[in-house]
């Protein structure tokens, strides 16, 4: 499986102009062998290695990162990490928050920080003005000092790349399928349109498209609707008959089928998620 396309300076510009409420994080200190679950969380989690090791999952991609590491986690993706046994232990600081509509795929990405780079004290300085409960101006100065840390971020930031050895640089037609996928996943007949927008013959174009990015078309479309499907039930009141419109699914059993083999469970008992670090 690979990760969706991420265009770095898209998603800072959607950041900026977003709201950007915090809802948590600080410093804190895991064990060796310390593991979190397999989960999907609902806020965006950006955070600073300190000291040690850790082995950070995204959508069943993993990533060994360092001490000196700046990375962001986008909301809606599923993950898990955990600290190898034969280390000393980690120290992370983090912070949680919110984007409201904005969408970010679910791609990890990461910056090694410079010596001198002050993203620790923009880290320190959020959780101080957290502290200051119903001060309206410290909520503003802590948005703008998140905002500010995500600019420097997402400017230099790198993306994930594919872990099963694939080539990098992506057929034009496979990236403007992906892109357009992204765009319509929503719609119920979206598979018949989009074979209509394919400009290689379909068995060519299928072959292309699951030897650059590890997957049918099939299977990433089902995944873009899923995550969404995931984010209606958690975030919305929605009856599931509406949120399997919402999601391109015509037949509602099947959804419910597809939702609880994609994600381990039924959609009726998926209302609550949450998470640390």
């Amino acid at each position: 499986m690979t990760g969706e396309s991420i265009n770095r300076l898209d998603v800072l510009q959607a950041l900026l102009r977003a709201p950007l409420p915090i809802s948590g994080g600080r410093l804190q200190a895991f064990p060796p062998g310390w593991k979190t679950p397999d989960e999907v969380i609902v806020t965006h989690r950006f955070l600073i290695i300190l000291e040690g090791v850790i082995d950070y999952t995204v959508e069943g991609r993993t990533h060994r990162l360092e001490a000196g590491v700046q990375f962001f986690v986008p909301a809606w993706c599923r993950r898990e990490w955990k600290v190898p046994k034969r280390t000393s232990g980690c120290r992370l600081l983090w912070c949680e928050f919110s984007s409201g509509t904005v969408a970010i795929p679910a791609v990890l990405c990461w910056l090694k920080l410079k010596p001198k780079e002050r993203a620790r004290a923009s880290f320190e300085r959020i959780q101080e003005l957290g502290k200051r409960t119903g001060d309206r101006a410290a909520t503003l100065e802590q948005e703008g000092e998140l905002k500010a840390c995500l600019a420097r971020f997402w400017t230099e930031a790198q993306a994930e790349k594919d872990t099963g050895g694939r080539a990098q640089a992506a057929h034009p037609e496979v990236v403007r399928a992906t892109a357009w996928l992204e765009r319509h996943f929503v719609e119920a007949d979206a598979l018949e349109a989009f074979y209509r927008t394919v400009t290689l013959s379909p068995n060519h174009f299928r072959v292309l498209f699951k030897r650059q990015t590890g997957e049918t078309v099939q299977a990433v479309l089902a995944r873009l609707r899923l995550r969404r499907a995931r984010y209606l039930v958690q975030e919305t009141a929605m009856p599931m008959k509406q949120i399997a419109a919402e999601t391109g699914h015509a037949d509602p059993l099947y959804f419910s089928v597809q939702y609880r083999k994609f994600w381990g469970r039924p959609a009726t008992k998926d209302r609550m998620a949450g998470g640390v670090a």
